[in-house]
């Protein structure tokens, strides 16, 4: 079971790792607030058709108001967010957030859950920031843009730091995981839904290639897989490992950037 877990968010940290990319090329034809919101929804259809599908009934009352909570902060306010720092950042830039994480974590979890400090958590930590620090000495963070920009990743990384504890607690329960996913973008629609209704215009219109059409579908997969993995690897994964296996999105990021956005990673 516990090399089951470990897989599965492995597998969720190389899924994400792509997201900065896939977000960046479909943003070239579409509007942020379309784009979160088509995300949102299309994922909260196919995890609830898969739930239906399994036999198991959608009642909120019987799964409680937790993972709906959970579903406005992540992925609904989290992916509106990331999204947006992307139109002002580079794809490479946004997944160094996650640097923070081991360190956050680990401390978080051992308040709420008692968790062990575990050394290779902190060791992985010191890494990441240490690579962070390397990075962020090369970079120019004087312009408007880069500040706005990094604000929203910081504002992120706090939703991130919450969420994971709330998904900590959640599956530590009964509730099904495709039944607790499922929640996640129901409340993440509704959010993203609002959010497109005040913010976005309605009267724009979708001109994607079929290549950014692709890229779209992906997106929609990117968002209900990872987060189903995800959170069946938290039934029996620490916060503090759980976050530095995180980090991983990083080196994935930085390669996948430069492989297909033609982004130069500097060391």
């Amino acid at each position: 079971m516990i090399v089951r877990a470990y897989t599965s968010i492995l597998l969720a940290c190389f899924l994400w790792s792509l997201n900065p990319v896939a977000n960046k090329v479909a943003l070239e034809d579409i509007a942020v607030p379309q784009l979160v919101f088509m995300r949102a929804v299309f994922a909260a259809i196919i995890l609830l058709s898969l739930a239906l599908y399994a036999g198991h009934r959608f009642s909120p009352k019987q799964i409680g108001w937790r993972p709906f909570v959970l579903g406005i902060l992540d992925p609904g306010l989290t992916s509106l967010l990331f999204v947006t720092s992307l139109t002002v950042l580079s794809a490479s830039n946004t997944v160094l957030i996650m640097a923070l994480m081991p360190f956050s974590q680990s401390i978080l979890g051992h308040m709420v859950f008692k968790e062990d400090f575990q050394s290779s958590v902190w060791i992985g930590g010191i890494i990441a920031i240490f690579g962070l620090a390397i990075f962020c000495i090369g970079e120019d963070f004087n312009g408007a843009e880069s500040v706005w920009g990094n604000a929203l990743l910081l504002s992120v990384f706090c939703l991130m730091a919450v969420s994971q504890l709330m998904t900590r607690k959640i599956m530590t329960t009964e509730i099904p995981t495709i039944l607790v996913t499922s929640s996640q973008m129901v409340s993440a629609s509704v959010v993203l839904l609002v959010n497109l209704l005040i913010f976005g215009d309605l009267n724009l219109p979708i001109q994607a290639s079929s290549g950014t059409m692709m890229t779209i579908i992906f997106l929609i997969f990117s968002m209900a897989i990872p987060f189903f993995l995800y959170n069946q690897s938290m039934r029996h994964i620490p916060v503090g490992m759980a976050s530095l296996l995180l980090i991983l999105i990083i080196p994935f990021g930085f390669l996948f950037a430069a492989i297909f956005l033609g982004e130069n990673i500097t060391l």
